[in-house]
């Protein structure tokens, strides 16, 4: 996002689910996951909104439209998991979120980089899924306990 951009809190906070009342269900910006994988973290571009939002975020856009978060809570999820896994390919692949790319159709031979650094992408990814599998699940079910999971969630309520 650009510097000095204004943001519309309101379609922020729509954008999440709250306005609808729903449990708030977004990418969490404190998370291990982000933490580990910086500019390669899986859920880097999957925010409803603009934003990318932490707890304390949350709580903040929360106050700013006269709610409050409710509990917020970083349950253990498919999706984080799926994050989480994703992430630690990102640091072994040439593309980012290969796999998802690949399996959504967004990606191909001819859209990547190169076809040599496809192929290496697809070989790293078949043999290394299932050993990032063994270091991916343990932690984000970890980081989900502990409150630093890849998927935020929080109950609205008026305030």
């Amino acid at each position: 996002m650009e510097r000095g951009a204004e943001i519309d809190l309101a379609a922020e906070w729509r954008a999440a689910g709250a306005a609808a009342g729903d449990a708030l269900g977004t990418p969490n910006r404190a998370s291990l996951q982000a933490w580990i994988g910086v500019e390669g973290w899986a859920g880097f571009d999957r925010s409803p909104g603009r934003l990318l939002l932490s707890p304390a975020s949350l709580e903040l856009l929360a106050e700013r439209n006269g709610e409050g978060p409710g509990r917020v809570r970083t349950p253990v999820s498919r999706r984080g998991q799926a994050w989480m896994w994703q992430t630690l390919l990102n640091g072994l692949t040439f593309h980012p979120n290969f796999a998802r790319e690949v399996r959504a159709g967004r990606l191909r031979p001819r859209t990547s980089r190169g076809t040599l650094r496809f192929a290496a992408d697809v070989v790293v990814t078949v043999l290394g899924a299932p050993l990032v599998a063994l270091l991916s699940v343990p932690l984000e079910l970890v980081a989900a306990l502990v409150g630093r999971g890849g998927v935020m969630r929080a109950d609205p309520r008026s305030g």
